[in-house]
């Protein structure tokens, strides 16, 4: 990947993770719950270059994909269980073992040698080797530099999950944490045959009428509070508009478009009665902290977390922790 190659802190796990991989015949690969383009990008990628590799692989999620990434190759066959009898536990674009939900039981991770890769600043590695790069926009950029390590080949099919996993999380290479390497990535999967045009049209151009008719519903509750703005939506309505939990992602980028806010939260009622928070900012003010007073974590300008009920407690939770967190271009806000 020419001069943009991963820093010297991570170049030794890169190779000691692939030191792993090499010795392993069977291995289980899993990532995060509500999963986004670049879980399941780099969950199904990597797994297709594993098996193309003659491994034996098994690629895990808690939770369905998201619509943009729904009809990757190979989604039909994600599974919901944590590993079992495997040489080896492989914990992708996952910040902390929260966010496996109930694909991590300490018991099941002990089981086998374990690997981390992530591109979350807040990921503190809990895995036997931790591939955390924070300077890659995403884990499918993160793991091309693998691949390179294991010295294998990039099929069209992983590059297509690839590059899902990178378009997703740069929002089309527009947001900061997007580098000439994130580019040069891009180029290299689609001269291995993966289509931008149509990675994009799902990721940003395909919204069911159903989710349209339900921004119009989480709009209605936007409120500004100062800096801020706070949107929310109850499971009562997600389940009248019949949009599931995991098809919110472009009601999040929509709220972000918005000019006058530095920061901005979509708070989402789970079905279960826990509530989702997804925090986004413009650049220069960073989220994660408000994240991680609220247990989550993530990036400078996209965090979240998973809370506790009901939902009106939960918003009010969340006013609160972007007011004491959050630092406002002009210095004022929080220490």
């Amino acid at each position: 990947m020419g001069d943009d190659v991963p820093g010297r802190a991570v170049a030794p796990a890169i190779a000691a993770a692939a030191e792993h991989i090499g010795r392993a015949a069977t291995i289980w690969l899993g990532t995060h719950v509500d999963p986004d383009g670049d879980a399941i990008g780099s969950l199904l990628g990597l797994g297709h270059v594993l098996r193309a590799a003659g491994k034996t692989v098994v690629c895990a999620c808690q939770d369905r994909p998201p619509r943009e990434a729904a009809g990757l190759p190979g989604a039909d066959a994600i599974v919901h269980a944590p590993p079992d009898a495997v040489d080896l536990a492989i914990a992708l674009d996952a910040a902390d073992t929260r966010r496996l939900g109930r694909l991590y039981t300490p018991e099941a991770w002990a089981r086998q040698p374990t690997v981390v890769v992530d591109h979350h600043v807040s990921n503190p590695g809990f895995g036997d080797v931790d591939v955390i790069d924070p300077a890659a926009a995403s884990t499918a950029e993160l793991l091309l530099d693998l691949i390179d390590a294991l010295g294998a080949p990039v099929s069209a099919a992983a590059a297509e999950c690839l590059l899902t996993g990178i378009v997703t999380d740069t929002l089309g290479f527009r947001t900061s944490s997007t580098t000439p390497r994130s580019l040069a990535a891009a180029q290299r999967l689609m001269g291995a045959g993966a289509s931008l045009a149509e990675v994009c049209q799902r990721a940003f151009f395909n919204q069911p009428l159903a989710t349209l008719r339900l921004t119009g519903r989480v709009l209605d509750t936007l409120t500004v509070d100062g800096p801020f703005v706070v949107a929310q939506i109850a499971r009562a309505d997600l389940a009248r508009f019949g949009v599931s939990a995991g098809d919110t992602s472009d009601i999040t980028r929509l709220l972000q478009s918005a000019a006058e806010p530095v920061a901005v939260a979509f708070v989402r009622e789970r079905a279960d009665g826990d509530v989702d928070v997804s925090l986004r900012s413009h650049p220069g003010v960073d989220v994660g902290p408000a994240a991680a007073a609220l247990g989550g974590g993530g990036h400078p300008q996209a965090a979240g977390a998973r809370i506790s009920g009901p939902l009106d407690a939960a918003v009010a939770a969340v006013r609160d922790a972007l007011h004491a967190h959050v630092r406002l271009p002009d210095g004022r806000g929080a220490p």
